[in-house]
This record gives structure tokens, C-alpha cells and sequence, in this order.
């Protein structure tokens, strides 16, 4: 009996050296930089607020969010609009990549890298052997409360 494999689409970007993914399902458009208004007391990783087609968007810097090193706007940094409970946010990234269909099996994150403190907004990892792409896990990435 041969396990049957789903594809999935997934929109590729990367974060420094590394690549990341969201499925083409979380993802409702991709927009070029543009001004951001800060937002006082908010998360450091809340960059502030974009106007996006008339919709106010909070944007958050997914770099600073991971725990990443800073860059100061690299010029082929773009906006992935997703969905979130209902609502529009903006994640800051430094390129994408593509959009893939994926015809394997994710991987689980091993529990080492789960409990970092960048690893817990990994959801699985896919790739060959020398390639890895890490797929993200929007809900924890956009959640309110630290853990």
C-alpha cells in the first residue's frame, strides 16, 4: 500500500540566507514597500500601521519577530498580506522567492528546535537534502500573548 502525498502551495521568501514558507492559502497578496506609521507602545515587532486600499493594516517585521538580525530596507523587501482571524496584517520580508507546489511530505520540527525562541513559530520543514525550507506557524507568530 504506497502513502498517498498532498501537494501543497506554498509562497517562498526569504529571511537573510534562510527560507521560509506560508501557504498560498494564508497569503492574499504581496505588496511593494511603502511608508509605515508607527504605533506607540506597541510590540517591538509591530512596525506600525500601512494604508492598504483604503483598509488600515497593522504590519508586523517578521525578522524582528523570529529573532533575526536587522536590515535596514533591503530594496527587494515587499509586504505578504495575510489572513488572520478575520483580519488583514502585513508581514515585512526580505524577498520572495516563488510560489511552489509541493508534492512531498512535510517533516516535523525536532522538539530541540521547537523549544528555541525562534522555533517555536516553526510548524514543519520541507526540502531535499540540500535544501531546507521552514513553514511557519502564522497562529503563533501573530499571537498576542508571549508564551
Amino acid at each position: 500500500m504506497t502513502e498517498k502525498i498532498a501537494s501543497e502551495e506554498k509562497v517562498i521568501f526569504n529571511l537573510g540566507s534562510e527560507k521560509f514558507a506560508l501557504g498560498t492559502e494564508k497569503v492574499k497578496s504581496i505588496e511593494e514597500m511603502q511608508d509605515i506609521i508607527p504605533v506607540p507602545l506597541a510590540p517591538p515587532y509591530v512596525t506600525g500601521l500601512i494604508n492598504l486600499r483604503g483598509a488600515i493594516v497593522a504590519v508586523v517585521d517578521l525578522r524582528q519577530r523570529l529573532g533575526l538580525a536587522d536590515i535596514q530596507n533591503g530594496r527587494d523587501m515587499v509586504i505578504l498580506i495575510v489572513e488572520h482571524n478575520g483580519e488583514d496584517v502585513g508581514l515585512i520580508v526580505d524577498r520572495v522567492l516563488s510560489v511552489e507546489i509541493f508534492e512531498m511530505k512535510s517533516q516535523p520540527v525536532p522538539e530541540a528546535v521547537t523549544k528555541t525562541k525562534s522555533g517555536r513559530f516553526y510548524l514543519s520543514i520541507l526540502g531535499a537534502k540540500d535544501e531546507k525550507v521552514v513553514i511557519l506557524n502564522l497562529d503563533k507568530i501573530l499571537a498576542l500573548e508571549e508564551k
